[in-house]
């Protein structure tokens, strides 16, 4: 089975418009699907990452490969000037794709 990127995002989201580029970018350069959802919270709830509460954030991106899910990232990384680092992340997600 071949892999592919999820991202679990929600219409209200405000980060969307950083993550959701940056994964069909990738998806794009390395020819893999692109599963978009919207506020699938019981897919969050069992594989995404959680706060101190157990309550999860949109947005998610995970890539899968069969039956296994890798988290990549919540939220989008930032530089240190507090800047959205769509660079760092489009690295993430092209590391996690290639060792998933």
């Amino acid at each position: 089975m071949s892999k592919k990127i999820l991202l679990v995002t929600a219409d209200w989201d405000n980060v969307k418009k950083y993550v959701e580029p940056v994964c069909k970018g990738v998806a794009a350069e390395l020819g893999v699907e692109l599963e978009v959802r919207n506020e699938d919270y019981g897919f969050l709830v069992e594989h995404g990452e959680k706060d101190d509460f157990g309550g999860v954030e949109i947005p998610q991106v995970f890539v899968i490969d069969g039956e296994k899910v890798k988290h990549v990232f919540t939220r989008i990384p930032l530089t240190v000037e507090g800047k959205p680092d769509v660079k760092s992340a489009t690295e993430m997600l092209k590391k996690a794709l290639a060792d998933a």
